[in-house]
């Protein structure tokens, strides 16, 4: 991988550690307005997706309201999601380097505009391109190709660092190199079977792919 000119962040599990208040706010909105009961390992497949897809995928006919139930949880849980440790440094190296920031989510506007702990960090970033009915979600390659539309540079001068298989394949299919975001709790690697890719386990260590350390 040569040196990039941008690097592009996912937010949920990349820049944001949001597992916990995303998976048990889905856990307890199917439960209160459905009474079916997940384990936390049966939703983690929404971590990475809009949440109307996420929804899509459990069968929910009445998708607006469940999707308010579960965002309003979500705020409930806040309390729970902080910045992974090194991301605001890593962001301060970055930007002191010249290098193009911006961000890739499957967040809606709203949530990206509500959320406090992402504000701390949004001053670094020069783009940000969210879901919108207009683009195809991740694994698609929709979102990515805004963003380098946006930075007006090609893709091979960009990277993209998510920690999901669904960014990988927004990545792979917009032909811009990935790097997974295997810090936290959990061991990302197991969710890849396939894929040519860099793996990161702290932050930190994407200057060595980004700027040669």
């Amino acid at each position: 991988m040569h040196k990039k000119e941008c690097v592009l962040f996912d937010v949920d599990g990349t820049l944001i550690d949001t597992e916990e208040a995303t998976i048990e706010a889905l856990r307890l909105t199917m439960k209160n307005l459905y009474n079916i009961e997940y384990s936390k390992e049966e939703l983690y497949f929404a971590m990475g997706i809009p949440g109307k897809c996420a929804l899509e995928k459990l069968n929910i006919k009445n998708i607006d309201y469940t999707l308010k139930v579960w965002g309003e949880l979500i705020q409930k849980f806040s309390y729970k999601t902080k910045l992974y440790p090194q991301i605001e440094e890593l962001l301060d190296i970055l930007k002191s380097k010249g290098i193009k920031l911006g961000i890739v989510t499957s967040r809606y506007d709203f949530e990206v505009e509500m959320d406090m702990v992402l504000r701390k960090i949004i001053h670094y970033f020069d783009v940000v391109v969210t879901y919108d009915e207009s683009l195809k979600p991740k694994p698609y390659p929709d979102q990515i190709l805004k963003a380098i539309k946006e930075f007006n540079i090609n893709s091979n001068d960009a990277v993209y660092i998510g920690d999901t298989i669904y960014d990988y394949g927004c990545a792979k299919n917009g032909d811009v190199d990935f790097i997974l975001a295997n810090w936290g709790e959990i061991d990302r690697k197991s969710n890849f079977e396939y894929g040519n890719f860099n793996i990161c386990n702290k932050p930190f260590e994407i200057l060595n792919y980004v700027i040669g350390g």
